[in-house]
């Protein structure tokens, strides 16, 4: 599923389990009016409720359990001043018909990993240029939350995680000395309590990465796919190619349902031309002239393309044999 921001006056929802039986038409888009969630008022007494937030971040769990998470750095005291912003998590157990709000104390929600029953948070806490974060760990309802680790001097980012002990991630921090922004990856095996740093690691990191193991992860560096095994530093080159010659890799993902993985490519002279290639079957999928990002789901595929100041919603139910495009003209969209 792939779920959709909208700013101004409420978030917009697509069910892509609705979405694969309509074909050359306009997709059932649902509107959630945030003035109607209990206990929230209007921003300075006139803005939308919305406005008060900034959200990073739409985590699907499943199609009736939706996590929107973020802060509320757009909210104001009642001199109309900007408050320090606080970290809230949205919860839905109903597939957006209705949410309640969690607040995490201070700081912003950045992004979120689902694993095992959990979820894995990382709070951006970073204040006055001086970075600190937090990683949480939440049941999906947010019922009950703790604060795994802080880190006061550092940032967390781009984390992955193998099962609830198992996981990696990126750390940055400022040198005291020359403020030269440092990045340093570290894996736990521990849920996040403790990290130790990766060894031989690649200089650009692992957000091109999947664990095929509990202890080596497969990453595509300069178009080649590499088993690595971040615990010795063993590195293993898989696919010399990954992609063909005259294009480089621009994403790894995973298609949700068939759990196949892909790569996001683009043509090297031409950054319209873009494409998906299945790493199993080596089937490559030509993408619509101008799209270079798409989400898998089977044989649909789906992406917000943006035309001017507006998006559209282009998708295909058949794979990239067709495509189907709706213009989104009633609202601003932020994907």
């Amino acid at each position: 599923m792939k779920y959709f921001k909208i700013i101004i006056v409420a978030l917009i929802i697509v069910n892509i389990v609705s979405c694969q039986n309509k074909t050359k038409e306009n997709m059932n888009w649902e509107i959630i009016d945030f003035s109607k969630i209990p206990g929230e008022t209007f921003r300075d007494d006139f803005f939308e409720p919305i406005t008060k937030y900034k959200f990073n971040q739409i985590l699907t769990i499943n199609e009736n359990n939706i996590i929107l998470l973020g802060d509320n750095s757009g909210d104001r005291n009642e001199e109309y001043l900007p408050k320090e912003s606080e970290a809230i998590a949205f919860v839905s157990i109903d597939g957006g018909e209705t949410l309640l709000k969690h607040n995490l104390g201070k700081g912003s929600l950045m992004e979120a990993k689902y694993i095992d029953g959990k979820v894995f948070l990382i709070n951006e806490t970073s204040k006055n240029g001086k970075n600190s974060s937090q990683l949480i760990k939440s049941d999906s309802l947010f019922k009950e939350w703790k604060i795994i680790k802080e880190f006061k001097t550092e940032e967390i980012f781009d984390f992955l995680f193998f099962s609830k002990s198992i996981g990696l991630a990126s750390f940055g921090h400022e040198n005291p000395i020359n403020q030269e922004y440092i990045v340093e990856y570290r894996y736990t095996l521990d849920g996040g309590e403790n990290w130790s740093k990766i060894i031989n690691s690649n200089n650009k990191g692992f957000t091109y990465s999947r664990f095929i193991s509990s202890e080596e992860i497969e990453y595509i560096e300069n178009n080649k796919l590499v088993k690595f095994n971040f615990i010795t530093g063993e590195k293993e080159i898989i696919t010399e190619q990954i992609v063909p010659r005259g294009y480089k890799c621009i994403g790894y993902y995973e298609d949700t349902k068939t759990k196949e993985y892909y790569t996001s490519i683009e043509n090297l002279n031409d950054k319209t031309d873009c494409s998906i290639k299945y790493t199993n079957t080596q089937e490559i999928i030509q993408l619509p002239k101008g799209m270079t990002y798409i989400v898998a789901y089977g044989n649909y595929l789906h992406a917000m393309v943006k035309e001017g100041i507006y998006y559209n919603y282009v998708w295909s139910d058949d794979k990239g044999k067709t495509w189907n495009t709706e213009k989104l003209r009633d609202f601003f969209v932020i994907p």
